[in-house]
């Protein structure tokens, strides 16, 4: 059996603690709930520290300008386009490269120093690039000595996106800062920063010795740390209860966070003064608005000029206060020199330099209609629904100095429009779209004449009937059914046709008829009874269903009416429609947004755009375009060539009725472009789609020419040219006295020799509506035989063999009605 240990053998119970041992201990645990409870908010801000030092407006990028070895290369555009990304140029030549942030231009020579700068795919160091040029293409490129391929340049900011501060930020990393700076810095404002913990004992002492002989606060004695907290978590007032916040923070900051991550914080926080009624935070932003340089450029008496001015930005501003600026920096620059932090001979140097700032304008909005366009197409394309303060950067297509062109062509031509015979007493508006055929992106972009006086975007939000610009649509419809060519015939008459059970009679704008007129006359001149008999013959249903295909979002009811125009909408819509017509074709994805990144620089995921999309044949566009090249050349868009505008280009103007809407849109091979002109309550301007659209479309096509001039549009295969007699259709032969190149498909060219003219007795002068016409992509049109003589057999062998110099010019096309040729002897 088991015994029972004695009681003896028991170890004793402790003596209870004494009462006053158990308060204290009691006591010590409520002090330090209630002292958590005080520190936990103070505690949980500051673990936002991260997040709050690398704030910045998102921005919104041109796109990146790209210099190709052999490619060709105009400097004036280059300069230019440097200097709109806020770049300096700089006199003179040699070899020596000039600073940061700057180019210099010297005949068939230009070097530029390029700061970093952002890309879709990272950011770029920048550096030295040398360009040399000859014969209009690049001879010579090289970055950084070495012999490249191609370069970079940075692009233009077309938006800057704040917050309601209005605060302009470029976080900059420690390692990337000058110690000249990070040390001027230090002397102006916090020589023990890395010998405290947050607040200076000796710097309170100091500041409650003024403030006590002043009889207020008058000074705060704040450390580095404290002046950071101050900006990121507290107000600026001037009180007991805010020093002690933050003092509390400047603590736990020290206590979290390294020196220096809380030097490179402050380094991007600290206020530096205002541009352009932007507040600058930051030297990397202070840098750039001040020197227009990055702040790893600033040299040793641009570091102290800022550093001089962190006291009192205002007033020690170098541009508008130089003398005071230089007063405060060279203090600093001493400082220096006092805290063996430079040499007596450096400083001495910068000393004696004085101070020349360099400002680089704050961009906001360069072009207003486009950047909130692409916020909303960041939204819809990639989930982010703000932009303010977020540190996106967004890579647009928009050409910038296309953009230029295009605002000076809209303010030209509405002026002229308010001041000329058309004047109406309503304000104008307008829209400008221009898109690149091959990617779809948007080069240029205005959403009316006044941003400032209506947001309202006409380029995307105003739909309009589109009159007979809408017309390419039809005939495109006509020639990819193989139901007609250039040169078939369509009766220009009267019609009648019910829509919802009324009659609907289409009419010209001059209320005349033509009669039997060719397909390419139909459409040079805009005749309306005789496109609604080829709408009608190739069938609504396809010309609606091809629309859509080409780029329409719109709805439309398959009426005849829409054949000439009657729907509404968008001049972005119908950009798409003359791209895939510019683009061979092929439906290209319409956007303004290549890529976006973070602020970490890391790239944000998208929907990705649409493939392109073949809708048209290669043949049946050149067809079209074959036509409203003729349109320009000798139709209702001739008043093109009266700007200055030569080369291969192919467009149509559009009116609608009582003239509510003008409309022009045209493009060439590179390039796509819609105007739009009218009333935003929809009534009448007076004005024709030639009246108040193609000036405007006219002087934007002449400021965007390449410096090679435009393309040809080339033929592609599968087509055929001959030489007809427009008045039959058919084959010409030596007795016709008008001939023309007209283009076909193969299969389709004529086979049999007219049978109209015949002899030499034939003296009946033919009364045609058309017009000569080039059906080789822009090459001189076939000879026209206006007089008798020039119509003998062996003169005209002579004429042909030997060239055609000399010849009288063709007459002038009838465009305001008269005799037409009959329908082709078939």
């Amino acid at each position: 059996s088991m015994s029972r240990p004695s009681e003896s053998s028991a170890p004793p119970l402790p003596p209870p603690a004494p009462r006053s041992r158990r308060k204290l201990w009691y006591g010590l645990a409520a002090l330090s709930l209630v002292g958590l409870f005080i520190l936990w908010p103070f505690w949980r801000l500051s673990g936002q520290f991260d997040e709050l030092i690398v704030r910045q407006p998102s921005r919104l990028y041109a796109r990146i300008p790209l210099v190709e070895l052999g490619k060709p290369c105009d400097l004036d555009r280059m300069s230019a386009e440097l200097l709109l990304a806020g770049y300096r140029r700089v006199e003179g030549g040699g070899e020596r490269p000039p600073g940061s942030g700057r180019f210099r231009r010297y005949g068939d020579r230009l070097m530029v120093h390029l700061r970093s700068f952002p890309t879709p795919e990272g950011e770029d160091a920048g550096g030295i690039v040398e360009v040399r040029v000859s014969g209009r293409r690049t001879a010579t490129l090289k970055k950084n000595g070495q012999n490249v391929e191609s370069v970079r340049l940075e692009p233009s900011i077309v938006a800057s996106y704040y917050g309601e501060g209005l605060e302009e930020r470029r976080p900059i990393r420690l390692d990337r800062v000058p110690q000249d700076l990070v040390h001027a810095v230090l002397a102006a404002e916090d020589e023990r920063f890395f010998r405290h913990l947050g607040i200076s004992l000796r710097g309170v002492a100091r500041a409650a010795w003024v403030n006590l002989r002043g009889g207020g606060i008058r000074q705060g004695g704040s450390t580095l740390t404290q002046q950071l907290v101050k900006n990121l978590y507290l107000t600026h007032e001037r009180t007991a209860r805010r020093k002690i916040e933050e003092a509390i923070f400047a603590v736990l900051v020290e206590l979290r966070y390294s020196k220096r991550e809380i030097l490179e914080g402050y380094l991007n926080e600290i206020y530096l003064g205002s541009s352009g009624g932007v507040n600058v935070l930051g030297v990397g932003a202070a840098s750039r608005a001040f020197f227009g340089k990055d702040a790893a450029d600033l040299d040793l008496a641009e570091s102290a000029t800022l550093a001089g001015m962190i006291s009192s930005p205002g007033a020690f501003s170098p541009i508008a206060h130089p003398e005071k600026s230089r007063a405060r920096r060279d203090w600093v620059l001493d400082r220096l020199v006092e805290l063996g932090l430079a040499e007596k001979e450096r400083v001495a140097v910068a000393k004696a330099r004085p101070v020349a700032a360099e400002p680089e304008t704050i961009v906001r909005r360069r072009a207003p209609f486009f950047s909130d366009a692409m916020a909303a197409e960041a939204e819809r394309r990639f989930k982010l629904v703000d932009l303010a303060d977020q540190g996106y950067a967004l890579f647009s297509t928009l050409d910038l100095a296309d953009q230029g062109d295009a605002q000076k062509a809209v303010e030209a031509g509405l002026k002229a429009l308010d001041e000329g015979a058309h004047a109406t007493e309503k304000r104008l508006e307008t829209a400008l779209v221009s898109v690149d055929p091959k990617s779809g992106g948007i080069l240029a972009y205005v959403g009316g004449r006044d941003y400032k006086k209506s947001q309202f975007d006409r380029a995307t939000q105003a739909r309009r009937q589109a009159g007979s610009a809408f017309k390419p649509i039809v005939y495109a419809a006509l020639f990819e059914s193989h139901r007609g060519t250039p040169a078939s015939f369509v009766e220009d008459s009267p019609l009648t046709v019910k829509l919802a059970g009324k009659p609907w009679s289409p009419k010209n704008d001059d209320g005349s008829f033509h009669g039997w007129v060719t397909v390419r006359s139909a459409l040079e001149h805009s005749y309306n009874p005789a496109t609604t008999r080829i709408a009608l013959q190739v069938g609504m249903d396809e010309i609606v269903e091809l629309a859509h295909k080409m780029g329409v979002e719109s709805d439309m009811d398959p009426f005849p009416s829409v054949a000439l125009g009657a729907t509404a909408l968008a001049p972005l819509e119908l950009a798409s429609v003359y791209a895939t017509l510019a683009g061979g074709g092929v439906r290209p994805p319409i956007h303004g947004l290549a890529a976006v990144r973070d602020r970490y620089g890391k790239p944000v995921a998208g929907a990705a755009l649409g493939a392109p999309v073949r809708v048209l044949s290669e043949p049946t566009t050149y067809l079209v375009t074959s036509v409203l090249q003729g349109v320009i050349d000798r139709g209702t868009g001739r008043g093109v060539r009266s700007y200055g505008v030569d080369g291969d280009l192919a467009g149509k103007t559009g009116t609608t009725n009582d003239r509510r809407d003008a409309w022009f849109a045209g493009y060439s091979s590179d390039r796509a472009t819609v105007v739009w002109v009218g009333h935003d309550d929809n009534s009448p301007t007076r004005l024709s789609g030639a009246r108040g659209a193609l000036p405007i479309w006219s002087r934007f096509t002449a400021g965007v020419r390449p410096a090679g001039g435009f393309r040809v549009f080339a033929q592609p295969a599968g087509l055929r040219t001959a030489v007809i007699d427009p008045t039959t259709g058919q084959l010409a032969n030596e007795y016709c006295p008008y001939v023309m190149t007209e283009v076909f498909r193969a299969g389709e060219v004529p086979t049999e020799l007219c049978d109209r003219h015949t002899d030499l007795s034939d003296d009946g002068e033919d009364v045609l509506d058309f017009g000569v016409v080039s059906a080789h992509g822009g090459d001189p049109a076939s000879p026209v035989e206006t007089e008798r003589d020039r119509r003998h057999p062996f003169r005209r062998w002579l004429r042909r063999v030997f060239g055609s110099e000399g010849q009288a010019p063709p007459p002038e096309p009838n465009t305001d009605g008269g005799g037409s040729p009959p329908p082709p002897q078939r």
